[in-house]
């Protein structure tokens, strides 16, 4: 972020004046307690997952009956609560960092219990379904740490990934440090075939591809929680992380001409990127009387500033002619700073409500650089800004004891401007709210009925046009582009119990106005752009089955299935069409054996998921997975003191299929099949080790 920057958006400077953010230094604070209402569905104490052997709480939660973990790092600014996670009945307030890595950072062993609770009850807006509240108690020093190595045929083993976490308090002060290095590396081979219209082969491709990424990070989260003096109940937290990303990725392809018609050849290309992101945040809450209501006031900051660059290179040399070589080149620098407030106060014995206002300022600067042998370089630059206010009131109703609601009503305003001369801000306002409803029907079955209005996420890079040198694909950028706005709607049924089965069945459904497609730019571009409206729908089910009390004690099994569908008219023929790479199904079973009496466990998982084609203007593409993927592994729960994991993946070899029509001609998809461009490509088998301990 330069000085201009700053000068631009004093928000910023004041966003982190606000001392930060929930990060995992949470988990080291004093034990909390929560809302009066809330509905406790199940506690769970460390003897729960000690056949475990857990090293995290993260290790904790995942051996929920039924429970499953999600994250919210894609909202649209901060907003209303999206984890479903609480450290010590307080909501983490990070964008950076996810529950996953939240939770990786707070040590079993100070885990005193973890609550299941109902979010509708609570008295965090946005809370819904099942929610965890991690209590954990304050210790001079703990820490815990995990190393992986990976090992594939025909790729670079993977010898450089782990991390390590330090938590301890100081009296009133608690710190949580933590390192890491993230590691991937493959290859994967694969056979192309191109038909023409009739189906006749004219071309055979081969190919190999190979990424390599390292990505070393470190974070630090600060909280300060007095119990005593003038400064008694105040809670603040900083919280700051970094983290750099290196990616390398390239393609070598043989192609063998079939039809005397084409040419033989080899093409290469090659991409490269570095990335910088850090985010500071914070939050102070503070006891505060308005009137006759006793409550807490919350000021919360954050700025994430990240700096990505990227080149393309790709080399085309048919047989006996000239070299073609391609170029792209692109810097992208965006940002937000988020200024947020919220009072949160009882107005009676049932009711909790909560008033918010929200300052947002997102931008995206890009300069992109094209060249090639025949055209000299072609340079680009483009800056978007987007000034967002949002304000909301929610009340936590507790209407009976098995009874609850929360509803909550808004506003946004917005400012969105592509930044040149000549173009004018756009401005936009808009409702936002929701109601949840949660009743519990018995101690073992609850129903949840949730209807939201909400503005989607606007991904900035839609401004700007991009080229796929290898596929010759050219996207334009949009600067008309807008967020997409919606009515979802989801039911919830739930079973919980900690014996034998637990779970939940979701039927959704989302009305989406404004969606955003592949759409027709000036005469000839193509790129992303509104249309009127799309429909999204599906069932979503999760469960946990244990079979202790079935004879076999410490076997379990767990299921994530889901099944989806849409709608949207097709910008080109008006005919009604499924959303783009929309999920059509996804199902994921996890079965894990530990054996009574020893240290040793089994455990197995078998996936898959399908999703609907992709439709460009002038190509539809289909990918298909041949196989489910398939792992298996074994774990030591105490090998010299450590737990040590070893996992073989894609054990069946799974193949990947793309299919891709392509059309020519000013028709584009309504005119001919010009070919179609089929390829199977396989990722060998894996292993890897994993060994972790606590401190």
């Amino acid at each position: 972020m330069t000085g201009h920057d700053l000068i631009r958006r004093p928000s910023a400077i004041v966003a982190i004046a606000w001392v930060c953010f929930s990060g995992p230094a949470l988990a080291q604070q004093p034990v909390t307690e929560n809302d009066t209402h809330a509905k406790t569905l199940e506690i769970y104490s460390p003897a729960f997952f000690s056949q475990f052997n857990p090293n995290t709480a993260l290790d904790m939660v995942d051996r929920i009956p039924g429970f499953s973990l999600r994250s919210s790092d894609t909202e649209r600014g901060f907003g209303e609560a999206g984890t479903n996670v609480l450290i010590n009945g307080r909501r983490p307030s990070t964008k950076a960092q996810n529950s996953d890595d939240i939770l990786s950072r707070i040590s079993a062993k100070t885990v005193v219990r973890i609550e299941l609770l109902d979010g509708a009850s609570l008295d965090i807006p946005g809370l819904s379904g099942q929610v965890v509240n991690i209590v954990a108690r304050a210790v001079d020093l703990s820490g815990n740490w995990r190393y992986a190595a990976r090992f594939e045929d025909g790729t670079e083993p993977q010898l450089l990934e782990g991390e390590i976490n330090l938590s301890g308090t100081r009296g009133d002060i608690g710190f949580t440090v933590g390192l890491e290095l993230g590691q991937f590396t493959l290859t994967e081979d694969s056979v192309e075939t191109y038909f023409d219209a009739s189906r006749t082969v004219i071309e055979d491709r081969t190919e190999d591809v190979f990424l390599r990424n390292a990505a070393p990070g470190a974070n630090l989260a600060l909280t300060w929680t007095p119990t005593t003096g003038r400064f008694a109940n105040h809670v603040a937290n900083l919280n700051a992380s970094f983290e750099l990303d290196n990616n390398n990725s390239g393609v070598r392809e043989v192609f063998t001409a079939i039809d005397p018609n084409r040419t033989s050849g080899e093409s290469f290309a090659q991409a490269g990127e570095d990335e910088v992101e850090f985010e500071i945040s914070g939050d102070y809450a503070v006891p505060f009387n308005l009137g006759s209501f006793d409550g807490t006031l919350k000021l919360i900051g954050l700025n994430t500033i990240s700096d990505s660059e990227s080149e393309t290179i790709f080399v085309l040399a048919p047989a006996g002619q000239p070299a073609v070589r391609t170029a792209f080149a692109e810097d992208i620098k965006q940002g937000e700073t988020i200024a947020r407030a919220e009072y949160g106060f009882k107005s009676n014995d049932r009711h909790d409500v909560q008033l918010s206002a929200e300052y947002a300022f997102n931008f995206l600067e890009s300069e992109t650089r094209f060249e090639s042998n025949f055209v000299s370089p072609v340079y680009d630059t483009v800056r978007v800004e987007e000034n967002r206010f949002n304000a909301r009131m929610t009340d936590s109703w507790q209407i009976k004891p098995d009874l609850s609601l929360q509803a909550s009503i808004g506003a946004e305003y917005s400012s969105l401007q592509v930044v040149t001369p000549r173009s004018a801000a756009r401005d936009f306002l808009r409702p936002k709210g929701f109601a949840a409803m949660s009743y519990k029907v018995s101690n073992r079955y609850s129903v949840r009925a949730n209807i939201e209005r909400s503005v989607g996420q606007l991904d900035f890079s839609t401004f700007v046009s991009d080229r796929n040198l290898a596929d010759s694909l050219m996207t334009a950028g949009n600067a008309q582009i807008k967020p997409s706005q919606s009515w979802d709607l989801s039911v919830e049924f739930e079973r919980t119990d900690d014996k034998l089965l637990s779970g939940r069945i979701r039927p959704y459904l989302e009305l989406i106005e404004d969606p955003i497609d592949r759409v027709l730019i000036g005469n000839t571009a193509e790129g992303p752009g509104n249309l009127d409206s799309a429909v999204r729908y599906g069932i979503d089910a999760h469960a946990t089955l244990l079979f202790d009390t079935l004879g076999l004690p410490g076997l379990r099994l767990e299921m994530d299935v889901g099944i989806g569908d849409s709608n949207i008219d097709d910008p080109l023929s008006g005919v009604s069409r499924q959303v783009n790479f929309n999920e059509e199904y996804r199902y994921s079973l996890f079965a894990r054996y530990d054996i009574p009496s020893s240290d040793w466990a089994l455990t197995s998982q078998i996936d898959n998921d399908e999703s609907s084609p992709f439709f460009r203007l002038d190509e539809v593409r289909i990918v298909d997975v041949r196989k489910p993927f398939l792992s298996a592994g074994i774990i030591h729960k105490n090998f010299f003191g450590m737990r040590l994991s070893i996992t073989g993946t894609n054990l069946l070899d799974n193949t990947v299929i793309q299919s891709r029509d392509r059309y020519l001609g000013a028709d584009r998809r309504m005119g001919d099949l010009t070919r179609t461009e089929q390829f199977e490509r396989q990722r060998g088998r894996r292993l890897s080790f994993v060994l972790s301990d606590t401190f």
